[in-house]
């Protein structure tokens, strides 16, 4: 057991972690918002790769650790946030960390939801929302846990998120891990200003989503991507100097079925490969610092994929190999270790089927061997009307 506080003054944040027993003695002490007396917790180097904070070093609450609320709270220093522009998400990987301000323009209800082929005890609430700012674009945003059984913000407030994770369904998305926070309302400049744009034009505003993009976006700053062949991605180094996106049209011909899945963590606002513990039979996630009786699978496989001037590798991830394979990646892998001949037949039926790939390059290196790495973002069925109108198009053109 364990719980994170980031911790505000005037110099900057830092993270504080308490395990077992400290948890129970300094949980129910500590209080978004209120100021504390906090002496005895040891220094670490920070896990940067665990921590939303710009800081090297981080906190470890003990059993000698004192925490005392301070009565006197005059000079409260302020959240510090670097906003990123929602039409700026495409420049993030996916699993970025960002913080955001947004208006809310839409909040659905709460909804629990089960683990795909997780225990079918194991529940987990969450509340969807899409949100707009003044980039010109509109973004699915989810919180989670108590943040979504609490969320009283109405349509048309101003929302600073801190800590948003990225995702890349239907092109990006944002969701609020137990890391992060939200603030209403916020009394900052920059939510001013937003406030005046929305109350003045944004209000009545058409906002460009990235699931309508279709092929995609380039690069988040609202073109449509170019639709490329094969020999063209190759030829023209695509993704050798800098990340680019673009769309291709072609059939898969060959998955590569040897690795199609690692274990993950099984917690919902994370993906980190998790290592099982021989001693105990638990998946323990460095990440998050917590074990699980069993990991979630996630897909991450390469297909090859021809057109009529060439082929190329490209890579797929959760969302596409679901899409592909019409299963989750847990489904897969129980097939693989159970049922040899169902697993063949659904690597199978996923061959030989065309579709509308859009698709981010860049180069990579790893052991002093560079190459361009091609991700798939999104895969579409070819929609062969619009396919012919874009080809008719070209000819008159």
């Amino acid at each position: 057991r364990l719980f994170s506080v980031n911790l505000l003054d005037d110099s900057g944040e830092i993270r504080a972690t308490a395990f077992t027993q400290q948890v129970d003695r300094l949980f129910p002490m500590l209080e978004a918002g209120k100021v504390y007396y906090i002496s005895n917790a040891q220094v670490k180097m920070a896990r940067q790769q665990f921590s939303t904070l710009n800081n090297q070093y981080e906190l470890t609450f003990d059993d000698s650790t004192i925490v005392e609320q301070c009565q006197e709270t005059t000079g409260v220093p302020q959240e510090q946030y670097e906003f990123v522009p929602l039409a700026n998400l495409m420049k993030y990987e996916k699993g970025a960390i960002v913080d955001v301000l947004c208006v809310v323009r839409s909040v659905e209800d709460v909804v629990e939801i089960t683990p795909k082929n997780g225990p079918t005890d194991r529940k987990m609430v969450k509340r969807d929302m899409s949100v707009v700012d003044k980039s010109g674009y509109q973004v699915r945003a989810t919180v989670w846990g108590d943040d979504a059984r609490e969320f009283k913000v109405p349509v048309d407030a101003i929302v600073a998120f801190k800590g948003m994770r990225v995702g890349d369904f239907g092109g990006r998305t944002l969701s609020l891990p137990s890391i992060g926070s939200l603030m209403a309302s916020p009394d900052i400049p920059e939510a001013h200003m937003l406030r005046g744009w929305y109350d003045s034009a944004g209000r009545n505003a058409s906002f460009q989503t990235y699931e309508s993009m279709g092929g995609g976006g380039g690069g988040g700053e609202g073109r449509t991507d170019q639709i490329k062949t094969m020999a063209a991605v190759r030829d023209e180094n695509v993704g050798g100097d800098h990340a680019e996106y673009f769309s291709v049209k072609g059939t898969i011909v060959f998955v590569r079925s040897t690795t199609l899945a690692y274990p993950g963590c099984a917690s919902p606002d994370c993906s980190k490969k998790v290592i099982e513990d021989a001693s105990t039979g638990q998946w323990r996630c460095e990440k998050c610092e917590r074990s699980f009786a069993s990991p979630e699978y996630r897909y991450i496989f390469s297909v090859n994929v021809s057109d009529e001037t060439g082929q190329n590798w490209l890579q797929c991830f959760n969302e596409v190999g679901e899409q592909l394979l019409g299963c989750s990646a847990n489904e897969m892998i129980r097939l693989q270790q159970q049922d040899e001949t169902a697993f063949n037949q659904r690597i199978a039926d996923a061959t030989f089927q065309e579709f509308q790939f859009r698709c981010r390059a860049k180069s990579e290196t790893f052991n002093d061997n560079t190459r361009v790495r091609i991700s798939v973002m999104t895969m579409t069925k070819v929609d062969y009307v619009a396919e012919a109108h874009r080809l008719n198009k070209l000819i008159e053109a």
